[in-house]
Order: C-alpha cells, then structure tokens, then sequence
C-alpha cells in the first residue's frame, strides 16, 4: 500500500517529466553532437597546413610557412588533451540531464553531476586559454631563433565561460544542500 504523500511526489515527477523531458532529450543529445562537433572540427583544422597557417597569420601575424606535420600533429595533441576535459563536461552534462529524466532533481546524484559539468569545463576552459602559449610555441618551433614567438591572447567569451562553469560548481553546492535538506524532510514524513 502507497502513501498518499508517495502518490502526490509520483503525480509530480509525472508532471515534471512531461514539462522537461522534452528538454533534457535535447540537452542529451546536444551535449554529445558538441563533443564530438569539436573533435571533428579539431581534426579538420590541425589536418590542413593551409588553415593552421592561415589563422596564425591573420590572428597571431606570423607567417609559419613550411609548418610541419609533424609540429601540427603536437599541436593537435595539446588540443585534444584540453578537448577531453570538454568531453568529460559534455559526459556529466548527458548523465545529469538522464538523472532529471528519472525525476531526481533535487538528488544527490544530480548535483554531484553538475558539480562535474562546472569542475571539467572550468579544467578544459582553462586549459585552453593556457595552452595558447603553448601552442604558438610548437608551431613556431621550426622558426630561426628569436623568431619563435609565444602568443598569449583572451577571448572576451573566455571570461564569459569561466564565469557560467563557476555558476555551475556554484549551484551544485546549492543543490547539495537542497537535497540534503529534502532527504530530512522525507526521513521525517
């Protein structure tokens, strides 16, 4: 036999899931088209000497004529390990959006996944504003010396990002707190 409390709690998850499922369908699936979106696009840039050359010439103004394949394969590999991170973000944001699909909200669960979201983008945005350097050098490794160059520049949608993925490990410790607090209140019921 159900509790009438039981019932109302699976009325609502039943409410819920139909107002937002819709949603984190979308959510699912958006965050594993970008995931692999960056992968692909990632491969297309570093596997074309043409575009690497072209964007550190009209971004960076250094012209790195003769770019190895060798030095855009490192280049690619300075990428993709920043790139995992962001998949690991896009992983956590697909695992949290099938726990909202469950009904669990307010859970535990849900928040250590938001928490993820925020913590593996935050090493990935991060990561990516720091490899920039990192990357200059490589590509203008075969340059004579003190030609070489290290460029270090910020994008205003750097800040942009930073702050939301604080947001983000912001609020799962506001959701912790949140589904502690409704653990209590169904412990007492």
């Amino acid at each position: 036999m159900t509790h009438p409390i039981d019932d109302l709690m699976s009325a609502r998850d039943q409410q819920l899931r139909r107002r937002i499922g819709w949603l984190c369908q979308v959510m699912r699936a958006a965050a594993l088209a970008y995931a692999a979106w960056v992968l692909a696009a990632m491969i297309w840039y570093w596997g074309s000497e043409d575009l690497v050359l072209r964007f550190f010439r009209t971004v960076v103004q250094v012209d790195l004529a003769g770019i190895s394949a060798g030095r855009r394969l490192a280049g690619f590999a300075v990428h993709f390990a920043v790139w995992l991170f962001a998949a690991a973000a896009c992983f956590s944001t697909w695992r949290l959006f099938t726990l909202y699909l469950r009904g669990e909200i307010f859970s535990l669960g849900a928040a250590r996944w938001l928490r993820r979201i925020g913590l593996f983008g935050l090493i990935s945005q991060l990561g990516d504003i720091a490899s920039r350097p990192l990357i200059s050098l490589i590509v203008s490794g075969n340059e004579a010396p003190g030609h070489r160059m290290v460029a270090v520049f910020f994008n205003p949608s750097d800040l942009l990002n930073v702050l939301f993925l604080t947001g983000f490990v912001a609020l799962a410790h506001v959701f912790t707190v949140a589904a502690e607090i409704a653990d209590e209140h169904s412990q007492i019921i």
